[in-house]
């Protein structure tokens, strides 16, 4: 077929590969025959009507150079982008017009039905090395009407004619094209890679080149750079991304608001509850004593009574043997009257020898009375009581003295008792404490490391058990130590590391064999089960890296025991969550965020939970672990020991000391039981005998002097009279005392017996035990001044009175908090209506309320703030980054494009010893300039991890994503996030001598 179209071309003398001709065969409207234009090498000027194939041509020229989905059809003519496409020039579209049934417009076809191929071609000359290259496409249809091409490449000229003719099978001509000594394939990236190899022409030079190649007029500088040497770049995957990770971030985010929201409305919930529990507990224990008072006054009504009936029958029957023993002396008395009467009567006959007799009877009966009054006065001294009885006025005021020294006695004797005993448990317990420090220390000997012997010989039954080395499983306490000059801080670092240094650090390789075997085996050591913490280390974890600790990190003050492979790992675990700064002061700890503490044990763990620990244990330097240098522990150890040893030694000498004082407070209570046998003084009158004695001798010794017989009888029997009135009379007083203890033993008895009744009777009624669990409370109620049988009704009445009083005033003030406390409970079920399936706004329910505040602190709080830190930080601040960083790249590019370019412009001259150089400055859009502001802003410090600096970076991010997901402001994201229109585009007349500025030309 024969050329058509040859057209005349001026000159060049430009080096490199030049354009040599261009053939198309079913390309648009060349259709049916092999067209052809011939620069060889020369620049071209292509001109015609309308519709005559100038960009039909250009357009050949795209699809040869240019990539697919970047190359621009039918620019220079003035269409839209993508008004023309392959298949369009492949079926030879040259019109539009209506159908035959005038339904509608319809694009008319040269090759409507898609038979025939298509092909283009161009050969490219080198005149300097005399080489050449071509490149073609054939472009086809297939069975679905898709359009698909094979690419061709060349190292010599070719020609449609001889090498693309007769290509019947579109299934085949790969094959076909390949046989004919062409390289031929169905990617672009290889032909693309085939053509730079040639021209080392860069696929960037290939876009430029599109967006410039039908361009007709300049005529804004700006918009020309912008839309004709720049490529657009598409963000709207990047910013779609960034959408849906702000739609998780935003669930979080509400996720986390809500339950700030439920935690500040169940605040005044728990605060109010706190306070109803507080009166509530306190009136229902006030209920609680009222209720138990009946019983618990009838069982100090036996408490109080039984003892005093038993003292008042032992009184009485003091009374009863005083009386009897009177009765006695009465009747013998009596009798003797009737002997000196009879003998008056008689004056002389057998009294004398009748009075050996009496005195033999006196002195039998004073030899007894003198020993028990000798017993009697022993038992006084034992007392300490100095005194002399002489008659019943003085031994009923010793009496009326043992009852009191009976009690002080028992009640010593009891404390002396309950002293001993916890002196023997805290001798025992001391001595246990000194076996196990001895234990410690010797296994102390054994070893260098800080850990407690308990989890040495865990570790060690366990290694032993699976045949594992010791180094295999170490406690994180061998791995680290506090530093010397760090000593101030070390309880405190001990404190927060305590539950890390005692866990077992177990590698992966290791797991699974040593958690078989812990949960087949009871954990004992020193005979006592045992609890262990353990760790899994996974292999990939083992050397993980994290960020740096903190500038006051405690991590500072410690130091590592280096040459353990799971070293890095607690390095990065102690980064992670032990992150603890050191703070000098409270002021400082109070403004510091996250995880601080003071030398104090003082520990901060987030903005709310705040724990400072000065049990004796915790700051005892004995019970640390950390470390790996025990030497200073094992002085401590045995300094205490030495310690405890002589506080033994103590104890044991205290001990002896109560065993004496207890010895003398029974041979007390033996001497105060003894005194207490002698209730009459008649028991222990020696003397009356004595002097009974001494009138009967006298008696003796007047009858045998034969004297004044009579005169002495009478006065004898005068004397005997009256003694026996004397005694007449105390008898007669004895029967009334007797009589009125004998009723009082009978109303206290009616007492007991009542009291014993209402006991059985709660008791049947089954509510006596919880009556009961009541009294220590109401024994702590009547210590002073202490119940007594005498005080104890008029003390019941007035008690009764008061706590009626006190629980009307409590009532009074628990209903407005009752109040208060639904509505709190109302309101917040109001905001979280889900809840009300299982609370509701009443007292009853308070538990609920602060199980689930509880909950959302412990759990929902801390997850949701970590979920949303994590999408903030981890997701949607890294995409903004990305994103950021995307449109930092691009202006980059953009700048270097604009070098390049700048470089070809150098070459060219512009007017007589000047070139144009082309500048880039920054756009003074106010909507490019807050677009670049808040995008920098919403990255900026998100080093800080505080909840207010994460909250305000929400606010930021949202605000911006609102903006870019609104489809109102469609126009605004293209104009922010379209980096050519960041740059105002400034031409400069660069002087070639001096290298500088003479003007600037605006197009």
């Amino acid at each position: 077929m024969a050329n058509h179209s040859h057209l005349p071309f001026a000159d060049s003398h430009a080096k490199g590969y030049r354009l040599h001709k261009v053939e198309l065969l079913n390309w648009g409207t060349f259709d049916g025959q092999i067209y052809s234009a011939r620069p060889a090498g020369m620049s071209a000027l292509l001109i015609g009507q309308n519709g005559s194939g100038k960009s039909t041509l250009v357009d050949a020229l795209l699809t040869l150079l240019v990539r697919p989905g970047v190359r621009n059809f039918n620019v220079a003519a003035g269409a839209k982008k993508r008004e023309r496409d392959e298949r369009s020039y492949l079926l030879g579209a040259y019109d539009r017009g209506s159908d035959e049934e005038g339904q509608g417009i319809r694009v008319k076809y040269l090759r409507q039905k898609g038979d025939r191929y298509s092909v283009i071609l161009a050969t490219f000359r080198n005149e300097d090395v005399e080489k050449s290259f071509t490149v073609a496409q054939v472009l086809y249809l297939t069975s679905d009407q898709s359009v698909d091409k094979v690419y061709c490449f060349s190292e010599d000229e070719r020609s449609i004619q001889d090498d693309f003719s007769q290509l019947e099978s579109s299934e085949a001509i790969l094959k076909t094209l390949k046989q004919r000594g062409l390289r031929a394939t169905k990617t672009f990236q290889e032909y693309e890679g085939w053509f730079q190899r040639t021209t080392r022409v860069k696929s960037k030079a290939m876009e430029v080149f599109n967006q410039t190649v039908a361009v007709k007029d300049i005529q804004k500088l700006n918009d020309f750079i912008r839309d004709h040497m720049l490529e657009a770049h598409d963000w709207s995957e990047k910013v779609d991304c960034l959408l849906g990770h702000f739609t998780q971030l935003s669930e979080a985010h509400d996720s986390l608001v809500k339950a700030r929201q439920q935690r500040d409305l169940l605040e005044p919930v728990a605060r109010i509850g706190s306070e109803y529990r507080e009166q509530a507990e306190t009136l229902e224990r006030a209920e609680r004593l009222q209720s138990a008072s009946a019983a618990y006054f009838s069982q100090r009504t036996i408490d109080l009574f039984v003892p005093l009936i038993a003292d008042k029958v032992d009184e009485c029957d003091r009374v009863r043997k005083h009386r009897e023993t009177l009765t006695t002396d009465i009747k013998s008395l009596q009798v003797n009257c009737r002997s000196l009467q009879n003998q008056i009567d008689q004056v002389g006959g057998d009294r004398l020898k009748e009075i050996p007799r009496l005195i033999d009877i006196e002195q039998e009966r004073g030899e007894r009375k003198r020993q028990a009054s000798q017993f009697f006065h022993d038992a006084l001294r034992r007392l300490g009581i100095e005194a002399e009885i002489c008659d019943q006025s003085d031994l009923t005021k010793v009496q009326s003295r043992l009852p009191s020294l009976r009690s002080q006695f028992e009640a010593e004797a009891r404390q002396n008792r309950e002293r001993y005993q916890d002196l023997v448990l805290e001798r025992g317990q001391l001595r246990k404490q000194l076996t196990e420090m001895r234990e410690e220390l010797t296994g102390l000997e054994r070893r260098r490391e800080n850990i407690p012997e308990w989890s040495v010989q865990l570790r060690g039954a366990l290694c032993d058990e699976l045949g594992l080395a010791i180094r295999d499983l170490p406690f994180a306490a061998e791995l680290m130590q506090v530093r010397p000059e760090e000593t101030d801080w070390e309880a405190s670092i001990e404190k927060v590391l305590h539950g890390l240094a005692l866990s077992l650090l177990v590698p992966d390789r290791f797991y699974s064999l040593v958690a078989t075997h812990i949960e087949r085996t009871r954990l004992t050591a020193h005979g006592r089960g045992q609890r262990l913490v353990y760790l899994r280390v996974a292999e990939q974890e083992a050397s993980r890296s994290t960020g740096a600790a903190g500038r006051h990190s405690m991590i500072h003050k410690l130091v590592f025991r280096e040459g353990q492979s799971l070293l890095p790992w607690l390095k990065a675990e102690l980064i992670e969550r032990f992150d603890y700064a050191c703070c000098d002061s409270i002021e400082e700890l109070q403004s510091t965020r996250g995880l601080a503490m003071t030398r104090n044990r003082h520990v901060k763990s987030g903005r709310q939970r705040h724990e400072k620990d000065d049990r004796d244990h915790v700051v005892d330097p004995r019970n640390f672990v950390l470390g790996w240098d025990n030497r200073e522990k094992k002085l401590r150890l045995a300094q205490e020991i030495e310690r405890l040893s002589q506080s033994d030694h103590s104890l044991t000498s205290q001990l002896e000391r109560l065993e004496r004082l207890a010895s003398d407070l029974q041979s007390k209570l033996t001497a105060v039981e003894s005194a207490q046998k002698i209730t009459s003084f008649s028991e222990i009158d020696f003397q009356t005998h004595d002097l009974e004695i001494r009138q009967l001798e006298e008696e003796r010794r007047a009858i045998e002097s034969q004297s004044d017989a009579l005169r002495v009888l009478k006065q004898r029997l005068t004397d005997a009279e009256a003694r026996c009135e004397l005694l007449q009379q105390s008898e007669r007083r004895l029967i009334g005392d007797e009589r009125l203890l004998q009723d009082d033993i009978t109303k206290a008895k009616q007492l007991v017996k009542n009291a014993e009744n209402d006991l059985r009777r709660r008791q049947a009624e089954g509510s006596l035990e919880a009556h009961r669990a009541s009294f220590a409370d109401l024994d702590a109620v009547f210590v002073d001044p202490p119940l007594t049988a005498e005080t104890l009704f008029e003390m019941q009445r007035q008690w009764r009175e008061r706590q009626d009083r006190q629980i009307a005033r409590i009532r009074e003030l628990i209903e407005p908090i009752r109040n208060k406390l639904t509505d709190a409970m109302a309101r917040f079920l109001r905001f979280c209506p889900e809840e009300s399936a299982e609370l509701r706004g009443a007292i009853d329910y308070l538990d609920g309320f602060l199980e689930l505040r509880q909950r959302i602190l412990e759990d929902d709080l801390p997850r949701h703030e970590q979920r949303f830190k994590e999408r903030l930080n981890k997701k949607v601040i890294e995409e903004i980054a990305v994103f950021r960083n995307g449109l930092e790249q691009e202006r980059r590019v953009i700048e270097d494009k604009i070098e390049l370019l700048n470089l070809s412009l150098k070459k060219l001259e512009y007017r007589p010893d000047t070139h144009i150089q082309l500048q880039p400055r920054p756009v003074r859009d106010a909507e490019i300039i807050d677009f670049q502001t808040r995008l920098r802003d919403c990255v900026e410090e998100s080093f800080d991890d505080s909840a207010e600096a994460n909250e305000a970076r929400f606010l930021r991010i949202r605000e911006l994503i609102v903006r870019l997901q609104d489809d109102d402001t469609r126009r605004w994201r293209d104009k922010v996030t379209d980096v050519r229109r960041w740059f105002d585009f400034v031409a400069e007349v660069i002087d070639r001598h001096t290298l500088k500025s003479r003007a600037f030309r605006v197009f």
